[in-house]
C-alpha cells in the first residue's frame, strides 16, 4: 500500500481498477484483519473495489457496513450487522447523520441495551446528537462520565450560551480538566475558530502541560500559527514533522495545513506563481479524494490559477452545491450561487442553516435586500449559529439603512460571542452611521485589541479607523459628509446638458490575471476601453495637465490610478471602473440625462471611486482634482482610500451642489455589478489597499 500511496502522489494511475482487481483475485485466500486494512486503504484512495464481495463472506462485519455506506451510500448492509449484533449503535447513527438524516441517526439509538459492550460509546453518542440537534438530555441516561462527558459538557455549554460561557467555565474549571487529547485540541480549535486567540493559546498551554509529548500538540500549534498569520513559524513547525520528503505518508491534516502555508508564502512573492499550489492540492486529493478541506483548497488553486468563465461553467455541475455557491459568490456571479443552491439536497440543521446563510448573501449581492432578509430566516438556537445569523441580519439592515434593527440584531450576538471581530467592524460602522461617533471608537478600540492578540502586534490604522476619528472630531469633513450620503440618498434630478461619453478607463500596473482579463472582456463589451498603466498614464497627464510630476512622486499604485482617474474624468469624462469591478447587466441607463454617476457605499456611506461617471469639465471633478493634488502636496506618505479616494471624493461631493448627479445605493450598484471581487493579487503585499 505504501508503494501505491506514492504512485498516486507521482500523478494518476494508468489503470485506476488494477489495485482493486488484484485485491479481488486474492480476496478468498484473505484473512478478515488484512483485507479490512485493505479495503480502507483502496476505498480512501477512491479507487474502484468490489466491497459487496467482501461484505458477503463476511457480512457479520460491521465495518465492512460502514465502508460500504461511506463509499456507496448505503447504510443498510451497516444496519443489518449492528441489529443483528445490537452493538456499536453510535457507529451507525453517526453514519447515519454525516449522511443528513438526523431524526434516523436519533431513532437508531432510541433503545440500548446496557448489556451491549458497547452501551457507553452508544450513550456518549446518543448524547453528542442531541447536544447537535439542540435538543435537551435524555433523562433515562446519566450524565456521561469521564473526558468523553466533560468534552460534551463544554460543547453543550458552547452552543447553548457561546463563546463568552466556554471561556468562563474553561477558566474556572481550568485545573480540574483531565488530561485528554481530544477535548483539549476540540477547545483550542474552538476557541479558535471564536477568534478568541488569547483563550485559545491559553488552552494549548494548558494542553502543552498535560500532555507535553502528544503528536496532536503540533498540529494545534500549526493551526494556530496559520490563524495568527504567522507563515513562517507554521513553517518551521511543519518542517519539523516527519518525512518531511515523503509527503505520500502524510495525513490529510498535514497537506491540508502545508498547503495553507503554502498559499500564504506564494502570496507574499512578488510575483506570486500559484502552479505549485494547484499541483499539490491536486496530488493530495489523489491521496484524500474525499476529504472536504483539500476540496475547498482545489476549488481555491483553480480560482487563483483559471479563467474565471471556464471555472465558472465547471462550478455549474460541481458535486457539492454548497461549495459551488460559495466559490459563486467569489466570482461575482451571485445568480449562478443561487442556482447551485437550489440543486443542494436534504442537510443537516446546522448546514441547512449555512444554506440559508448562502442564499441571504447571494440576494444581498443582487441588492434584493427584503428578499435576502426573508431568506436569512429565524435566529437559531445555537449561539454560535446565532452569530453568524446577527452578522448577515446586521449587515443586511445596514445596507437598507435600518441601524436600529441592525443595532437590535448584533447585541445579544456581542454578548455571546464578543470575540467575533467581523460583529465588532459591523458593530462600529452602523454606530458611525447612526451618528454614535464614541460607541463607534469603542467598537474600533475592542476590535484592534482583538487583532492584536491574532498578530501579536497591533494592526496598522486604515480607513475605519480615520473616518471614525473624523466623526469623534466633529468638524465638517468626510465623516460628516458620509453620514449624510448614507442617511439619505439625493434624489436624482434629471440634466438636460452634454451626454456623459460612452466610453470606459481602467489603471492597472503588472501582470494580469485571469480573473482580471475577465473583468476586462465584459467591460469591453459595454463600451469603447483604454487601459492605462503607469508609464501611459503619465504621458497622458503630461499632455493635459501639469499633475506629472506630482505622479511621479507616488510610490503606490493606488494613489497614482486616484490621482490619474479623477485628472481623467474632470478633462474627458466617461465611465472609469476598477478592474474588480465585474458587469453582469449593461450600465448606460444609469448615464442617461445624467451630469455624473457615484456610488455611495455600503460600508461608511462615503462615495465609492471605484466606479465613476461624469461629463467633461463637471466642477465637481476639477475642483477635486484640485484638492487632492494640494493633499498630496501636503504629505510624503498619502493613505489612497483618505488622501486620494472616497474620502476626498465625499467631501467635494457634499459641498459642490451638482445638477444631474445620479447616487446609486448600494443595492443599485450590486444589481448590475459585482464589486470589490477577491483577485488574486489581493492574497499579498501587491493589494493595493
Amino acid at each position: 500500500m505504501a508503494s501505491l500511496a506514492r504512485q498516486l502522489w507521482t500523478g494518476p494511475l494508468d489503470d485506476p481498477a488494477a489495485p482493486g482487481q488484484a485485491f479481488g483475485a486474492r480476496l478468498a485466500g484473505l484473512d478478515y484483519g488484512p483485507a479490512l486494512t485493505e479495503l480502507r486503504m483502496l476505498a480512501g484512495f477512491g479507487l474502484p473495489v468490489d466491497l459487496r464481495a467482501a461484505q458477503a463472506r463476511w457480512p457479520w462485519s460491521i465495518d465492512l457496513g460502514l465502508l460500504i455506506a461511506q463509499v456507496e451510500g448505503d447504510t443498510s448492509p451497516l444496519s443489518a450487522a449492528v441489529h443483528a449484533q445490537k452493538r456499536r449503535f453510535g457507529t451507525l447513527a453517526w453514519t447515519l447523520w454525516t449522511q443528513a438524516q438526523p431524526e434516523a441517526a436519533l431513532d437508531a439509538l432510541r433503545e440500548l441495551d446496557p448489556a451491549s459492550g458497547s452501551y457507553a460509546d452508544d450513550c456518549t453518542r446518543r448524547t453528542e446528537l442531541l447536544i447537535l440537534s439542540d435538543l435537551p438530555a435524555d433523562p433515562t441516561v446519566a450524565p456521561i462520565p469521564g473526558p468523553r462527558g466533560t468534552q460534551l459538557s463544554l460543547l453543550q455549554t458552547w452552543r447553548r450560551e457561546g463563546s463568552a460561557a466556554l471561556v468562563r467555565r474553561a477558566t474556572l474549571e481550568d485545573a480540574a480538566l483531565p488530561a485528554h487529547p481530544p477535548l483539549w485540541a476540540w477547545l483550542v480549535e474552538t476557541l479558535t475558530q471564536e477568534r478568541d486567540f488569547d483563550a485559545a493559546r491559553a488552552a494549548l498551554g494548558s494542553f502543552a502541560l498535560r500532555c507535553p509529548d502528544h503528536p496532536e500538540l503540533t498540529a494545534q500549534r500549526i493551526r494556530l500559527a496559520l490563524e495568527s498569520e504567522a507563515t513562517a513559524q507554521a513553517r518551521t513547525l511543519l518542517d519539523g514533522l516527519p518525512d518531511p520528503d515523503a509527503p505520500w505518508r502524510w495525513p490529510a491534516r498535514r497537506h491540508v495545513q502545508h498547503l495553507r502555508c503554502l498559499a500564504d508564502e506564494i502570496a507574499a512573492s512578488p510575483l506570486p506563481d500559484y502552479a505549485p499550489l494547484r499541483s499539490g492540492v491536486e496530488a493530495a486529493l489523489r491521496l484524500f479524494p474525499r476529504n472536504t478541506m483539500l476540496q475547498t483548497l482545489h476549488l481555491m488553486a483553480r480560482e487563483l490559477t483559471e479563467d474565471w468563465e471556464s471555472f465558472a461553467h465547471d462550478l455549474a455541475t460541481h458535486p457539492d452545491p454548497r461549495a459551488a455557491a460559495s466559490a459563486f459568490l467569489r466570482l461575482g456571479l451571485p445568480e449562478q450561487a443561487l442556482t447551485a443552491l437550489d440543486r443542494a439536497p436534504a442537510a443537516l440543521p446546522d448546514d441547512a442553516f449555512r444554506l440559508r446563510l448562502r442564499r441571504a448573501e447571494a440576494l444581498m449581492r443582487l441588492g434584493q435586500l427584503d428578499a435576502a432578509r426573508t431568506a436569512l430566516g429565524p435566529v437559531p438556537i445555537a449561539a454560535p449559529l446565532a452569530a453568524d445569523h446577527a452578522y448577515w441580519a446586521a449587515e443586511i439592515g445596514s445596507a437598507a439603512r435600518d441601524f436600529p434593527r441592525a443595532q437590535a440584531a448584533l447585541a445579544p450576538a456581542m454578548a455571546t460571542s464578543p470575540t467575533r471581530m467581523g460583529l465588532r467592524l459591523t458593530a462600529a460602522r452602523v454606530a458611525f452611521l447612526s451618528g454614535d461617533a464614541a460607541a463607534a471608537q469603542a467598537h474600533l478600540d475592542r476590535f484592534r485589541a482583538l487583532k492584536t492578540a491574532q498578530l501579536g502586534q497591533a494592526p496598522a490604522f486604515d480607513l475605519r479607523d480615520l473616518i471614525v476619528a473624523d466623526a469623534v472630531a466633529g468638524q465638517p469633513g468626510p465623516a460628516q459628509a458620509a453620514r449624510a450620503f448614507a442617511q439619505a440618498t439625493p434624489v436624482f434630478a434629471p440634466d438636460t446638458g452634454p451626454p456623459i461619453p460612452q466610453t470606459i478607463a481602467h489603471y492597472w500596473e503588472g501582470p494580469r490575471s485571469p480573473a482580471l482579463e475577465r473583468s476586462l472582456r465584459a467591460w469591453r463589451m459595454q463600451f469603447a476601453q483604454t487601459v492605462y498603466d503607469a508609464t501611459t498614464a503619465r504621458a497622458w497627464l503630461a499632455d493635459h495637465t501639469d499633475l506629472a510630476t506630482l505622479f511621479d512622486r507616488l510610490t503606490q499604485p493606488a494613489t497614482r490610478a486616484d490621482l490619474f482617474r479623477v485628472a481623467l474624468i474632470a478633462q474627458v469624462g466617461g465611465v472609469f471602473t476598477d478592474l474588480d469591478e465585474y458587469p453582469r447587466a449593461p450600465v448606460a441607463p444609469w448615464l442617461e440625462r445624467a451630469a455624473a454617476v457615484l456610488v455611495i457605499e455600503e460600508g461608511h456611506g462615503t462615495l465609492a471611486n471605484n466606479f465613476l461617471a461624469a461629463r467633461p469639465g463637471l466642477a465637481l471633478f476639477t475642483r477635486l482634482q484640485t484638492r487632492i493634488a494640494q493633499t498630496l502636496h501636503q504629505t510624503d506618505t498619502p493613505y489612497a482610500w483618505w488622501d486620494t479616494g472616497p474620502a476626498q471624493l465625499t467631501y467635494v461631493a457634499h459641498e459642490t451642489p451638482t445638477k444631474g448627479l445620479r447616487f446609486l445605493t448600494q443595492a443599485d450598484y450590486d444589481a448590475r455589478v459585482s464589486t470589490n471581487l477577491p483577485f488574486p493579487h489581493k492574497r499579498g503585499p501587491g493589494h493595493w489597499r
